[in-house]
C-alpha cells in the first residue's frame, strides 16, 4: 500500500512546480498525482482507492475551476476521512474560518508561491504525522482485537468453570446420596435411619408431636431366597421396598434396616395411627402377586410389623428401636403376617391367610443389642 499526494489547482504552472518539487523530495516514499478540477480530483481518489493505496495529503488551491478549494477538501475528506488537507492561498489572501478548516480537514494553509524547502518540510511533517496516526490506529485495532479475543477466551473459561463446578456439585450430591442410600432398593440405608431418628426423637420430645416407628420383616424370606436364588430374592426386596414407599405419607421416612428388614418413621403418629398404617401396608403386601410363593407357608409372601411410638415407648433413638423390634419379635413368634404394637397384647387370632394347623415358626430376627 502506497501513500499518495494529490495536487489540485487550475494553474498549470503551479501544478508543474508542485510536481517537480514534491517528486524531488518525496519520490522514494510516496506517489504525486495531479488534478485540474474537482471532478478530476475525485476521480483520482477513486483510482487510488481501486489500486489499494491511500490518499494521505491533498494540496488544493483556494479556487479550482471556479469552485471552492475548501469545498473540494471537504468532499475528499467525506470519502476518505484520514486525508490531511493543505489549502494553497494567493499572496496576502486571508485564510478561511476555523470552523471551515475543521470541516474540511485542513491541517495547514500556505501562501503561493511555496519555496522548495518549505514544501518539503511541510509534506514530510504531515506525512510523518499521518503515518504515526495510522500506526497508532493499527496498534489500537490490534489491541482491541486482542481484547475481544481475551474476552472470548475468558467467557469460554468461565463457561468451562461453571460446567466443571456443576459437574463437581452433581458428583458431590450423588456421592452424598450414595452415602445414605441402599444400593439394592434405593431407599435410605441403616446409617441414614440412625442419624435421622435421633433428630426426629429430639423434635418429638421438644414439640410433643408423637413419632411412630414401624419395624417390618419379610416372612420366610431366607427360605424363599435359598429356594429360588438371590436374583429372585433381590427382586422381591425391591418390590417390597416399592410398596412401602408408595404407601408412606409425604413426610414419613422409609429405610432398609438390613437384610429383609425395613423401618418406617411416621411423623405425628401415635399407636392408633401407626397401627392403621401398618395394617394397610400388611394387607397390601399380602395381596401382591410375588412369583413362586406357592411353596412357602401360607402360599403368599407376607410381612410382620412391630409398632412403637415416641415418647410412649421410648424417649431415645435406641429405646424406640428396641421397642419396635420387640414388637416385631412378638409378631414373628405369634405366627407372622401380624402387626404387634409395643405395650399392647398380641392378637389371639391369626389371619386367615395362614394355615391354622401350621405350628409357630421361630422368629427370623433374634433379639439384638441396640448400640
Amino acid at each position: 500500500m502506497r501513500d499518495h499526494i494529490l495536487c489540485v489547482d487550475d494553474d498549470e504552472t503551479v501544478l508543474q512546480s508542485l510536481r517537480w518539487q514534491l517528486a524531488a523530495c518525496s519520490a522514494d516514499f510516496c506517489v504525486v498525482d495531479m488534478a485540474r478540477s474537482s471532478d478530476e480530483a475525485l476521480a483520482q481518489l477513486g483510482t487510488i482507492a481501486a489500486q489499494g493505496d491511500r490518499l494521505s495529503l491533498a494540496l488544493v488551491g483556494e479556487t479550482v475551476g471556479g469552485q471552492s478549494g475548501v469545498a473540494l477538501l471537504e468532499a475528499l475528506r467525506q470519502r476518505q476521512p484520514q486525508v490531511a488537507g493543505v489549502l494553497l492561498l494567493p499572496a496576502s489572501y486571508p485564510p478561511p474560518s476555523e470552523a471551515a478548516m475543521q470541516r474540511a480537514g485542513i491541517v495547514l494553509y500556505a501562501h503561493k508561491p511555496l519555496q522548495a524547502a518549505q514544501l518539503h518540510l511541510m509534506a514530510s511533517l504531515i506525512l510523518q504525522v499521518t503515518r504515526l496516526r495510522r500506526q497508532n490506529d493499527s496498534l489500537l485495532d490490534s489491541l482491541q482485537q486482542k481484547r475481544r479475543d481475551l474476552e472470548a477466551l475468558q467467557q469460554q473459561m468461565e463457561l468451562r468453570i461453571r460446567e466443571r463446578t456443576q459437574a463437581l456439585e452433581d458428583a458431590n450430591r450423588r456421592l452424598a446420596e450414595l452415602a445414605v442410600t441402599d444400593g439394592l432398593t434405593g431407599l435410605y440405608n441403616h446409617r441414614y435411619l440412625q442419624d435421622h431418628l435421633v433428630l426426629e426423637v429430639e423434635r418429638s420430645l421438644r414439640t410433643g408431636i408423637p413419632l411412630g416407628m414401624l419395624m417390618i420383616d419379610v416372612d420366610h424370606f431366607r427360605q424363599y431366597n435359598n429356594r429360588f436364588g438371590h436374583q429372585t430374592g433381590d427382586e422381591v426386596l425391591r418390590r417390597v421396598a416399592r410398596l412401602i414407599a408408595e404407601h408412606r405419607r409425604v413426610n414419613d421416612v422409609v429405610a432398609r434396616y438390613g437384610g429383609e428388614e425395613f423401618a418406617l418413621l411416621l411423623i405425628n403418629a401415635d399407636h392408633r395411627v401407626a397401627r392403621r398404617l401398618a395394617e394397610r401396608l400388611r394387607l397390601r403386601v399380602q395381596a401382591e402377586p410375588f412369583p413362586a410363593t406357592r411353596d412357602i407357608p401360607g402360599g403368599r409372601l407376607t410381612i410382620s410389623v412391630g409398632v412403637a411410638s415416641c415418647p410412649a415407648d421410648g424417649n431415645t433413638a435406641s429405646s424406640l428401636i428396641a421397642a419396635a423390634d420387640a414388637a416385631l419379635f412378638r409378631a414373628k413368634h405369634a405366627g407372622r403376617n401380624l402387626v404387634c404394637v409395643a405395650g399392647e397384647p398380641t392378637q389371639a387370632e391369626r389371619p386367615e391367610s395362614l394355615d391354622p394347623s401350621e405350628p409357630p415358626h421361630p422368629p427370623s430376627n433374634e433379639a439384638r443389642e441396640i448400640p
